[in-house]
């Protein structure tokens, strides 16, 4: 019979030092370290454009009470049909942003990044890998909180249920037991109205399916559950319009758009270089590892590779690689570990000063990645009114909507893109937009290309100016067409602060005089 583990216990050494000197307790250690560093990852608080859209939607619909089947925020031509696949996130969000303010859509992100982080680490142990094999493979995905959590958008449930998928799929895989497979079909009603990524959860059953099937395993399973998953995702207020626009929402170009920029594209513009050293890092580690171990599992082989070609097509789909990684990996770093390290790494760990010392270390560490997680004050949304990043993303004109609503302007807004959603939670019904980031499920291709030759100032600038007269324009005093608007002698600007820049018909009398603010 073996001997009972000791108790946790606190061990002193001859000098005084106390340490945790026992290996339950080191791993409740490292585990809290582990949480602190996922929240600190998660800990983003500049408010990303795409919220303020689900808000709009929240509101519209829980004030209306009716679905709202056709736009209303935009005064240019709009699509017959809105279909808004993330119309259940602002149906969430509203109510709780309503009662809870920013820590509560804060709070909602770092419940499902923390539960995404679990799942990921216990389909690891599925698989066999042990707790520390487990623990690395989160350390080394933790940067999926930095590039894929922004505050707060709908993306954190596709990542939950992408991470919920693979711990039933493994789990399902390696047991036989089928109806573990029930479950992939009743997320995806919550998941396809929450979030067009439920497309990724088809494609995991998908990739099962091909799998098992060339392993010459039974796949019929894994068919049956993608059939029942893709039916049921007509459980949606579109119908089968949603389809239509998910055929033409994943064929589009979005060549404007920095996340749907391929891995060589964001390197030659200078965005997500350290994210993408770590992907290109982690897929030649797994290469190596694979390749040591001899690796034979075909069906997570596939899921990787293919998670891969996501990631080196779009910067946002390298999260689904980084989930991927942490879940199938950490079984052959373990392998690794007690082939070539443990009987060194074994010698070591018994001195009773070397535990110490590590258990020194991870407690420091506790205090240093608390104190930085605290300090960020991570339960706020930041509002700034100039980028506060190298790329010149997210910032928000919150004088110049105050200027706005403090004289009483209203009518059609002519707008930055990445403002649009914003001027529609702020300044909706008496402001409409010219464009915003649903523009794929609200505006036509044309009313994109004109609006981004004015932004641009290309040489058809003045095109959109004349085919959508606005009553006002609100631009980055960065942009290039905010000088060719202050050369123009039918507009006059009538505000200006560093961040937005205001203008108004010169014909018009204007709604208030000229202010500026450094």
């Amino acid at each position: 019979m073996a001997a009972p583990s000791p108790p946790t216990t606190l061990a002193c050494d001859r000098s005084g030092w106390c340490a945790l000197n026992n290996e339950t307790a080191l791993q409740a250690l490292f585990g809290l370290l582990t949480v602190l560093g996922c929240l600190t990852a998660l800990s983003r608080t500049v408010a990303d454009p795409d919220l303020w859209g689900y808000l709009a939607f929240g509101r519209l619909f829980w004030e209306s009470g009716r679905f709202p089947y056709h736009d209303i925020f935009a005064y240019v031509p709009t699509r017959s049909l809105w279909v808004y696949h993330e119309w259940l996130t602002g149906v969430v969000f509203y109510p709780v942003y309503q009662a809870l303010g920013a820590p509560g859509l804060q709070g909602l992100k770092f419940a499902l990044g923390l539960a995404t982080a679990y799942l990921v680490y216990l389909t690891a142990r599925r698989r066999g890998a042990g707790f520390w094999a487990a623990l690395l493979g989160i350390w080394a995905v933790q940067v999926l909180f930095t590039t894929g959590y922004s505050p707060v958008r709908a993306q954190i449930f596709t990542y939950f249920f992408f991470a919920l998928s693979l711990y039933v799929l493994e789990s399902v895989r390696l047991s036989g037991r089928w109806r573990g497979l029930v479950l992939l079909v009743l997320i995806q009603i919550p998941w396809c109205n929450l979030h067009g990524g439920f497309l990724s959860g088809l494609g995991l059953l998908a990739l099962y399916a091909l799998g098992e099937a060339l392993c010459r395993r039974p796949y019929l399973p894994y068919l049956a559950a993608l059939l029942a998953a893709s039916l049921v995702t007509l459980i949606n207020p579109y119908g089968l319009d949603y389809w239509s626009y998910l055929f033409r929402a994943v064929a589009m170009p979005r060549p404007e758009i920095l996340e749907w920029a391929s891995v060589a594209q964001a390197w030659q513009a200078g965005v997500f270089r350290v994210t993408i050293i770590l992907f290109v890092s982690l897929a030649g580690f797994a290469a190596l590892l694979a390749w040591w171990a001899k690796w034979r599992e075909l069906t997570p082989g596939l899921i990787l590779l293919f998670t891969l070609y996501l990631g080196l097509r779009h910067c946002r789909h390298l999260v689904f690689f980084f989930v991927a990684a942490g879940a199938y990996l950490p079984v052959l770093l373990q392998a690794f570990g007690k082939e070539v390290l443990q009987s060194r790494a074994a010698a070591v760990w018994s001195r009773g000063p070397v535990r110490v010392a590590v258990a020194t270390l991870a407690l420091v560490g506790l205090l240093a990645v608390g104190g930085k997680f605290f300090s960020k004050n991570p339960l706020t949304l930041e509002l700034p009114e100039t980028p506060k990043n190298p790329q010149g993303l997210f910032s928000y004109p919150v004088s110049a909507v105050a200027f706005i609503r403090t004289h009483h302007l209203s009518g059609n807004i002519l707008n930055e893109f990445n403002w649009g959603e914003f001027l529609m939670w702020s300044l909706s019904p008496s402001c409409k937009v010219a464009m915003d980031g649903r523009y794929e499920t609200v505006y036509g291709d044309e009313v994109y290309r004109l609006h981004l030759e004015f932004i641009r100032g290309r040489p058809g600038w003045r095109e959109f100016l004349q085919k959508y007269p606005p009553d006002l324009v609100l631009v980055d005093p960065t942009s290039k067409v905010y000088p060719l608007l202050m050369a123009a002698p039918d507009w006059r600007q009538v505000y200006r602060d560093a961040g937005a820049a205001l203008f108004q018909p010169r014909q018009e009398k204007p709604a208030a005089s000229l202010h500026n603010r450094p």
